[in-house]
């Protein structure tokens, strides 16, 4: 539980988001905790991913026999149109930082999106947070789970942004689904050691997580920008 209030109190300072702890699940890695939400959310829903995306989504999906449709994007993120056409209940996108594009989803297209999502009851939108951490320009945009916490199940993870060998990750669940979640998935344990979780709990509430990421960001920066200058003398050709 110390570890979620931790966590809790991160999305607050950093993603803008207000969530209780009992509403954060941790999980050894993202791929198990989409293995949780085919359980929570039911197998006979039409999930929908990115066109482009990330490709292992579907491999993920088909093992719990549920086959994916991709919903189109422009340049501001994956379309309404979109996921209309291919009649979507679950809506799996990464807005903060798209895979493979490093697209970021603008503001009104969030809300469009949100408003697809609040048109029928039990449509839900998965929100990947992936490498959000690591935004090298303008300020952070707040997650869309932020701006609903009824239809966005948010989910997060610490392999990215502190080291893949610990396999940490966590997802935020709507209050509405609490309920299903403990009747379908309480009885399972929890997949990530006791000492990992004590570890990474002193590491978020002692302040050394933000002062880590903050040096982070200004370390891959400059990497960015070099990469950008050694760039420029090809960008006429």
């Amino acid at each position: 539980f110390l570890l979620r209030e931790a966590i809790a109190k991160h999305l607050k300072d950093f993603r803008n988001m207000t969530v209780s702890p009992k509403q954060i699940i941790i999980g050894a890695g993202t791929e198990y905790l989409y293995g949780l939400l085919v359980q929570l959310l039911g197998s006979d829903k039409v999930y929908c991913i990115e066109n482009p995306g990330y490709k292992k989504l579907e491999q993920i999906y088909g093992r719990y026999n549920i086959k994916c449709t991709y919903a189109d994007m422009d340049d501001n993120g994956i379309t309404v149109e979109g996921l209309r056409k291919c009649g979507a209940d679950i809506a799996h996108i990464s807005p903060t930082h798209h895979f493979p594009t490093g697209k970021t989803m603008p503001a009104n297209r969030r809300y469009e999106v949100l408003a697809w999502a609040n048109e029928k009851k039990g449509r839900y939108i998965i929100e990947d947070d992936y490498d959000s951490e690591f935004r090298f320009k303008g300020k952070p945009i707040p997650a869309l789970a932020a701006n609903d916490a009824e239809k966005v199940i948010y989910i997060g993870s610490f392999s990215k942004s502190v080291t893949p060998a610990i396999r940490v990750s966590f997802m935020v669940l709507p209050e509405t689904l609490l309920h299903t979640y403990r009747s379908n998935c309480g009885h399972l344990a929890c997949t990530v050691s006791r000492i990992d979780q004590i570890v990474l709990q002193e590491f978020i509430e002692s302040g050394s997580f933000s002062r880590y990421l903050n040096k982070m960001r200004k370390r891959y920066k400059e990497k960015h920008d070099l990469l950008l200058s050694g760039l420029k003398p090809f960008q006429s050709y």
